[in-house]
């Protein structure tokens, strides 16, 4: 099977492109703990419900937001390297040249509009959460409802960078190719 694009080697991968997948393999490796405190979080609240009949509301809610947490802020690492589902038709396999011709069009025409809208309907919904600091409605609960809802815009923030990065590459294989033909 022929690497994809994203993760192809680009002989001229700009800086920038480099900068933001760098970033964007941080951000994922840093949620890799968060999912070792999501099954933390998970076995305490068995455990504690199991022998102890005891529970805690706040660690209940802390699953939402570590969940939560994980896969809107791994969008842009999943993308990064291409473990988002795809119809693939004709993609796995085609040449390099074509598959960036695919990532570029597709980032382009779906991804970043897409991403355009969730934020432009998201930031006024997060915004007004965070004026108001939002909590929890539950006694005990987590006071952070509005930090769940800027979720939103760090799956727009992150994995639109990386369709950024994603399309800078795409772009770079394609006028690579031209070149050396």
């Amino acid at each position: 099977m022929p690497m994809s694009p994203s993760t192809a080697t680009c002989p001229t991968r700009p800086g920038f492109i480099h900068f933001l997948e760098r970033m964007n393999e941080g951000l994922g490796r840093f949620l890799g703990l968060a999912a070792l405190l999501l099954v933390i979080v998970q076995f305490s609240l068995v455990l504690l419900g199991a022998i102890f009949s005891y529970g805690s509301i706040w660690l209940q809610e802390s699953r939402l937001y570590l969940n939560a947490l994980i896969f809107m802020g791994g969008a842009g690492y999943t993308l990064l390297h291409d473990g988002h589902v795809r119809v693939d038709l004709f993609y796995g396999s085609a040449d390099t040249q074509a598959q960036s011709w695919v990532d570029l069009l597709g980032g382009l025409i779906f991804l970043l509009p897409f991403l355009f809208l969730i934020g432009w309907a998201g930031f006024p919904y997060i915004f007004a959460s965070v004026m108001n600091l939002e909590g929890s409605t539950e006694t005990g609960g987590i006071p952070f409802v509005y930090g769940l809802k800027a979720l939103i815009a760090v799956f727009a923030i992150s994995l639109g960078l990386q369709a950024v990065a994603m399309i800078g590459r795409s772009l770079a294989i394609i006028l690579n190719s031209e070149e050396s033909s």
